[in-house]
């Protein structure tokens, strides 16, 4: 059952989704409105439950075949949810950014699970989060919580989304190093052939201690 900890955590995190949306969509576009707090608090919330349920499952080896799914789909729900409900309730110039922060992050995060799928076909192996991903994920709590709570100041939301929009095209580049010359060397395995591949395969599996 403690098993199960982190999978209620996700879940928990996966319903203030809703939550979230309709508090933002009741608030007013000024400082500090009521709606706006109560939809930081529950951001604020999720985000806790994120942190919390990692730290569960890495420390406790509390981890499922359900958190590997439940987890990564709670965490990008959640991102999608702040991202679009400020590009919704955003007018003129304001709008405009934030609806070019919210389609970089839905190309990033289709590239980044192309690459990971990938990665588990040809190597057999899933990517996990680097310091990059953990860099990206607190600068977005940070920005999208100082507008959510201040969403008046044109300047300062400008600002803000150019910040954002460079970690996020940092995290996807290197993430790419990572695959492509890094870690998953991918670029050596695409200029294998297929027999000299299944070769390696064999010796890998034959010689455990490689």
């Amino acid at each position: 059952m403690k098993k199960q900890i982190p999978n209620i955590l996700s879940a928990i995190r996966l319903c203030c989704v809703p939550v979230f949306i309709w508090l933002i969509l009741q608030g007013e576009r000024v400082s500090f409105d009521r709606h706006r707090i109560a939809a930081a608090c529950v951001f604020f919330g999720a985000c806790c439950t994120d942190v919390l349920d990692g730290m569960l499952a890495r420390k406790k080896g509390w981890i499922t075949p359900l958190g590997k799914f439940l987890d990564p789909i709670a965490d990008k729900s959640m991102q999608f949810a702040v991202m679009l409900s400020l590009t919704l309730t955003s007018e003129g110039k304001t709008f405009v950014i934030c609806l070019i922060v919210l389609i970089l992050l839905i190309i990033k995060e289709l590239l980044m699970l192309a690459g990971g799928m990938v990665v588990l076909r040809v190597c057999k192996d899933v990517v996990v989060s680097a310091w990059y991903g953990k860099l990206a994920t607190t600068v977005f709590f940070v920005i999208t919580m100082t507008l959510i709570l201040l969403p008046e100041y044109f300047t300062l939301s400008l600002i803000l989304c150019i910040l954002l929009i460079c970690t996020l095209v940092f995290a996807l580049l290197m993430y790419y190093i990572k695959i492509f010359r890094g870690q998953y060397g991918m670029k050596r395995f695409s200029n294998m052939t297929r027999a000299d591949f299944e070769e390696k395969q064999k010796v890998a599996d034959a010689d455990p201690e490689q």
